[in-house]
């Protein structure tokens, strides 16, 4: 009798014990199913979140094209970057929006879903489908920006001269007419300020350019160009917490060459520019309003014509380090790029700091210079606490490549522009 009895409790032992593994083998069969399936949502998750920042994106680099297309370049680089698979229930949906903030500046909103079939969890009736979601907003911050454009006889033997109108046109068309202020500077041996700083740029930018075809001649007064693209920019005041991005594209073909004092002209002391040369020893003296050469000093002895007022100048004060130095093209040379790197530094130390981008045309432009303007990663002098902008070059000039290439480096900088622009 107790035999039996030791004989049945081993048999209910047995018993409960396998119902015991049977509801903790189904209860992690269905924790395996939740974590595969949930493993599934995050990768989808993973997924739409990449297509909707893309159309978030999209849809703020094309604003200046209108609401319209923006939107349908936006949902064209959601489905791009969401590839729909055997998982989904049904294809994505994407919401796209713009509102305005406190500024007037535009807001994108963008809105995605997808909803995937379930591979185990769903046997249960209310898991046969996941849905994920994501959303994304980009503030399309405002634009101050100054265009600082090369004029110097130079580019009318290289190709610079032609390719130059049209890749600007181009470029400009990439930014918001009424939101964004935008000027043009161009210089030679001298600088002008050919559209003041404003909205509605487009048309007087497009026009100035084209304008500029007849006129490259003269030397390379950088120095002033930056000195009147940071005064533009600095005439735009920005309100405290509002999104304002300022902004330089400065474009060369050569070495800076030319810069700007007051000389003695028979004992008064006058606004000369004076420079001019990228080989040599001679310094030529310019009027620095029409840019037209006065006269010419050989770098060591005599003037052209002999009878100038500035005829008994042979040094100049350098901004380098205040002292006097002799009147040669190297002299000059080194300060005019001194004197464009101390105002391209003024620029970054700013609040806010301003992002410079250099483009560079041709073989004989200085890139180590333009790189340290732009303050490029690649620069000698590389300082990653100021803004950091990038130094482009098109080196296919003069070719039948120069237009095409001069187009592709302005899209760089525009795409560069209109990233930052994006919160």
């Amino acid at each position: 009798m107790r035999l039996f009895s030791r004989n049945r409790s081993r048999e209910n032992e047995r018993g409960q014990v396998v119902l015991l593994v049977a509801v903790c083998f189904t209860v992690m069969l269905l924790f395996m199913a939740l974590a595969i399936d949930v493993g599934f949502a995050y990768v989808t998750k993973a997924k739409l979140s990449k297509a909707v920042d893309a159309a978030c994106l999209t849809a703020m680099r094309n604003l200046a094209q209108g609401q319209t297309i923006a939107r349908n370049l936006a949902i064209n680089s959601f489905n791009g970057n969401y590839k729909v698979s055997g998982l989904d229930q049904v294809p994505p949906t994407v919401a796209i929006s713009f509102s305005t903030d406190s500024y007037g500046q535009t807001l994108v909103n963008v809105n995605g879903a997808a909803t995937l079939r379930t591979f185990f969890m769903r046997i249960l009736p209310n898991y046969q489908t996941f849905s994920v979601k994501d959303s994304a907003q980009a503030t399309r911050g405002k634009l101050v920006m100054s265009l600082v454009l090369d004029r110097s006889g130079s580019m009318a033997s290289n190709g610079g001269s032609t390719a130059l109108p049209p890749a600007v046109t181009t470029f400009i068309n990439y930014f918001d007419n009424n939101n964004d202020e935008v000027a043009m500077i161009s210089f030679a041996s001298n600088e002008t300020i050919d559209v003041p700083i404003g909205y509605n740029f487009i048309t007087p930018i497009t026009n100035a350019v084209n304008a500029m075809k007849s006129k490259f001649s003269g030397g390379t007064f950088g120095p002033g160009g930056l000195t009147d693209a940071k005064a533009q920019n600095d005439s735009v005041a920005v309100l405290p917490g509002q999104n304002t991005v300022k902004v330089v594209v400065y474009f060369t073909d050569g070495y800076v060459n030319t810069i700007q004092d007051k000389l003695s002209c028979s004992g008064t002391l006058t606004l000369y520019n004076y420079g001019g040369y990228d080989s040599g020893s001679s310094v030529d003296v310019f009027d620095p309003t029409t840019g037209t050469s006065l006269a010419t000093y050989d770098g060591v002895s005599s003037w052209t014509p002999s009878t100038t007022c500035v005829r008994n100048v042979t040094k100049f004060t350098s901004a380098i380090n205040g002292q006097l130095k002799s009147l040669n093209r190297i002299n000059v040379t080194a300060d005019a790029k001194y004197r464009a790197l101390q105002t391209a530094t003024a620029m970054r130390t700013e609040n806010p700091g301003m992002y410079i981008y250099s483009i560079g045309l041709g073989t004989n432009v200085d890139q180590a210079f333009l790189q340290q303007i732009a303050n490029d990663p690649a620069s000698s002098t590389y300082d990653p606490t100021q803004p950091v902008g990038q130094a482009v070059f098109a080196t296919n000039c003069p070719s039948s490549q120069c237009s095409a290439q001069l187009q592709q480096v302005f899209q760089t900088i525009a795409a560069k522009i209109l990233l930052r622009l994006t919160q």
